[in-house]
């Protein structure tokens, strides 16, 4: 871990206190917390007027946590802790710096405790899951502005061509809640924790999130392109974003949804509401124009069931439905979707 720690532009003691009945990590005042599991802990803080999203973790609960993997050849199960996840993503972390990723501005630790410290994106996530459909929190259940669609695919787009094409890194888990908005419109892509370099533009294994996960992944052992299933993942968090469910949910049993995966039969409706009304049998009011068949025609294009077939992140950002992005819509909506929320 210190080989990998000293790699970071920035890092620095643990020291926490308490001041005036306020709670300090470093020089670091904490606010609230953010939201918590087992493993890590979210809390926003300030310092000299700006916002910080802290995220904790305590080495000996990663090091309790641990799996079995395959070593890269296949020849043989090798185990792996949380821990060991974790100074994964530092090593990548500090191989990491470009507009359209959020990457670590500082490493707080101690022998036991670590903080990861990022600028705080004010509107968090791009969508949430609240048990049927994706929205971008329980309170605020309408579709996002498909000009505003358009800006959040350019940007991971670009994210995609600074760690595949510069870097060598395969992202891993890209889904709607590790796509990250700022109050003034930046979106970047975030959380590397399941990312790794790739061999030749190649991976292997299942490590993700199974409903945003390539077909290539259930047919077979072999090792895949990399930028072609982060790509396939960004197209079901497109679908998402464009009619506010997956293509392929948990059913059944994770079985079939492997099955539905490996099929890969995708419905394209041009009205956005078609499953909000399907799965809650009721008219749901119209959110607007319809989809065109170029909306249509580029989701299909990064959700082609062959990698072979599927564009690359350059080649999909020449694509003519990207011709018109207009980001002054991207920076209007997040500062209305950051405004209505300060008001609940």
């Amino acid at each position: 871990m210190r080989e990998i720690l000293r790699r970071h532009d920035k890092v620095t003691p643990l020291e926490k206190k308490e001041k005036g009945g306020q709670c300090f990590v470093n020089d670091y005042r904490v606010v609230r917390t953010v939201k918590e599991d087992k493993l890590s802990k979210v809390i926003l803080c300030e310092r000299g007027g700006n916002l910080y999203a802290i995220k904790k973790y305590q080495k000996r609960a990663l090091l309790k946590q641990r799996e079995f993997h395959k070593s890269s050849h296949c020849t043989q199960v090798v185990v792996r802790s949380k821990y060991d996840d974790l100074k994964n993503e530092l090593e990548i972390l500090a191989d990491i710096k470009n507009d359209y990723c959020l990457t670590c501005d500082e490493i707080i630790a101690n022998d036991d405790e670590i903080y990861l410290v990022n600028s705080y994106m004010e509107n968090e996530g791009i969508l949430q899951y609240d048990g049927i459909f994706f929205v971008l929190r329980k309170e605020e259940p309408w579709f996002v502005p498909l000009p505003v669609v358009k800006c959040v695919a350019k940007s991971i787009l670009k994210s995609f061509v600074y760690i595949h094409t510069e870097k060598n890194i395969c992202h891993r888990d890209v889904k709607p809640s590790n796509i990250f908005w700022s109050r003034g419109g930046a979106v970047k892509l975030g959380d590397f924790g399941e990312s790794q370099y790739m061999a030749n533009g190649m991976i292997r294994g299942t490590k993700g999130t199974y409903e945003f996960m390539p077909p290539e992944f259930f047919s077979s052992g072999k090792s895949h392109s990399g930028e072609k299933a982060d790509i396939w993942s960004l197209g079901i968090s497109l679908y998402a974003l464009f009619y506010r469910v997956l293509p392929f949910a948990q059913k059944e049993s994770l079985l079939q949804l492997f099955r539905d995966i490996g099929r890969s039969h995708v419905q394209y409706p041009l009205d956005r509401n078609y499953f909000l009304n399907e799965y809650t049998k009721k008219q749901v009011p119209s959110c607007g124009p319809s989809l065109l068949s170029a909306d249509v025609d580029f989701l299909k294009s990064l959700l082609r069931r062959d990698p072979g077939e599927r564009p690359t992140s350059g080649a999909a950002l020449k694509h003519e439905w990207l011709k018109d992005v207009d980001y002054a819509c991207l920076e209007q909506y997040a500062e209305e979707v950051y405004n209505n929320r300060a008001k609940l």
